[in-house]
């Protein structure tokens, strides 16, 4: 049976070429593209219909807006936002926004521009303009109450880190995150610091800044360790923060878990990359990457606002060693 790779050879041209011309697709001179027709004829080849389905996602793409695609959970995420869009025939754009609204507001116009079917928005810039011609579905944070959010339940991650600290008989707490829009909107805090107080625990709390890829994280670390002597539990808003907050304890010989207790934000993916092996908060991350494309294709087939506003996502307790 013949192939493309067949015709593009007794044409003279790419592969990618003829597929398109096969597929009805760019822009080609009418002789070009009566000569790939002639001579798959005379090869006898035809198009599957599994190649054409598979042609047909250049134009049904979704792209997916996040901070930073090298971060390992963003990495994660992408790879289950990518599967579920797949499986309703999307393909996924990934675009790295570095937390800048400015950038994020170029990039929102240029996906527009280019027709792109539906944005799975999971940044946490919060002053970003979303045209509300798009079909958006947000991830983690709700810009607005016009726009679809799906999320962990992020006051529940702070009350289950809370309460197996307190079970563990710690009774100084620390809390550090590097949330972007301050700790009045943090969940994560709102819970933890309200059941500590429940419980009569107190709170010191610390915030990095808008990215974990600032330099001076460890020396907010540092400095949080210091100021804090009697501290023997700390729930760190992130996992990758969690991490190092374990490397900086090491550093400063404090031992984990026997001085103070560690306990993350994450998922099972994560889970295998320190010594000794991280407590945390577990979050279902593949469930909210499949919710949110679900919703989103809703809103893109169906014409209409799904009729979810808010989606939020149960999270669990995953104890190891740090605790």
């Amino acid at each position: 049976m013949a192939t493309i790779q067949d015709i593009a050879d007794e044409v003279g041209i790419s592969k990618a070429a003829v597929s398109r011309i096969l597929n009805k697709k760019g822009s080609f001179s009418k002789e070009t593209i009566q000569k790939v027709h002639q001579t798959a004829k005379n090869l006898g080849y035809t198009l599957p219909a599994d190649l054409q389905a598979f042609e047909e996602l250049d134009f049904k793409i979704i792209a997916a807006v996040l901070p930073l695609s090298n971060i390992a959970y963003y990495s994660i995420l992408a790879s289950y936002l990518e599967a579920a869009a797949y499986s309703y025939g999307y393909s996924l754009m990934i675009c790295s926004s570095l937390f800048d609204s400015e950038k994020e507001e170029v990039l929102l116009d240029h996906l527009k521009a280019r027709k792109i079917n539906g944005i799975i928005y999971g940044s946490f810039t919060s002053d970003v303009v979303i045209d509300a011609s798009l079909p958006v579905v947000t991830i983690g944070y709700q810009l607005n109450k016009k726009i679809p959010v799906v999320r962990s339940d992020n006051y529940m991650a702070g009350v289950l880190a809370a309460k197996h600290l307190f079970s563990k008989g710690c009774r100084n707490l620390l809390y550090i995150s590097g949330y972007q829009v301050g700790k009045n909107k943090d969940e994560r805090y709102k819970g933890f610091e309200e059941t500590a107080k429940e419980l009569g625990v107190g709170v010191a709390e610390y915030f990095t800044g808008f990215s974990e890829r600032k330099k001076n994280i460890p020396s907010v670390i540092s400095q949080m360790f210091i100021e804090n002597p009697d501290a023997d539990g700390l729930f760190a808003e992130s996992y990758s923060l969690a991490t190092k907050c374990l490397q900086v304890a090491s550093d400063l010989g404090i031992d984990v878990p026997s001085k103070i207790k560690i306990i993350g934000y994450g998922n099972d993916n994560l889970s295998e990359y320190t010594c000794p092996k991280l407590s945390f908060i577990k979050e279902n991350t593949e469930q909210i990457a499949q919710i949110a494309v679900a919703q989103l294709v809703e809103i893109i087939e169906g014409g209409q606002k799904t009729s979810e506003s808010e989606s939020i996502v149960p999270v669990s307790i995953e104890q190891n060693r740090t605790t």
